[in-house]
């Protein structure tokens, strides 16, 4: 498929619309332009200094454009322009060649509307250092990485740097995981990391 033929008809705005519907936050706005997704934060929340939540939130909304256009057999590719007349512009996906989906893809994609937290009730947190090992190693976004959390249940998520595109790679870090999680059967709870610190985010995993 070129970008020529791709040009975000109804069913493929209905689809990303429906997945985007499902997130938790609503700080952000993805617009469809031609031959582009343009992920850009709206507002900032009280008690958030740098706008950390918000961004995080840009990167829900980045990791699920991702996915979504895996499903559609399509190869995003990442950018973060720096548009002075956008400042809030915080990234951009291009899709590119045709590359059909793998069934890891679409199970992703299915796994979007299966994404729960927190657990209610009695939650049976995820100890085993092999299920948590090899969650981390679905982490694939660049710039952070993903470890078992020190003296905690869970993962830890954490960015090589400080910039706003880093809190943007950790909130699409930590919801990959989040669908990892969620095409295992598991649920998950995303707290904010260390404040003061580089940006981070600890996912909790519970038995489903």
């Amino acid at each position: 498929m070129t970008d020529l033929a791709f040009a975000w008809d109804w069913s493929a705005r209905a689809v990303l619309a429906d997945a985007l519907a499902r997130l938790d936050v609503r700080r952000f706005v993805v617009e469809t332009r031609p031959g582009e997704l343009a992920i850009a934060r709206v507002g900032r929340l009280r008690h958030d200094p740098g706008g950390r939540h918000v961004l995080a939130g840009c990167g829900t909304a980045l990791s699920t454009a991702w996915i979504v256009l895996r499903g559609l057999g399509i190869r995003p590719e990442l950018s973060f322009p720096r548009d002075p007349g956008r400042p809030d512009v915080v990234a951009a996906v291009t899709p590119g060649a045709d590359d059909p989906a793998t069934p890891g893809d679409w199970n992703r994609f299915l796994a979007l509307r299966a994404v729960s937290g927190p657990p209610r009730g009695r939650a049976v947190p995820v100890t085993d250092p092999g299920v948590l090992a090899g969650l981390a190693e679905e982490n694939r976004w660049p710039r952070t990485r993903a470890s078992r959390h020190a003296g905690s249940r869970g993962l830890a998520v954490v960015a090589e740097g400080t910039s706003c595109v880093d809190r943007v790679l950790v909130g699409a870090a930590a919801h990959s995981l989040r669908v990892a999680a969620a095409v295992r059967g598991l649920t998950t709870e995303v707290r904010p990391g260390a404040a003061g610190s580089a940006p981070g985010a600890v996912l909790l995993v519970f038995e489903g």
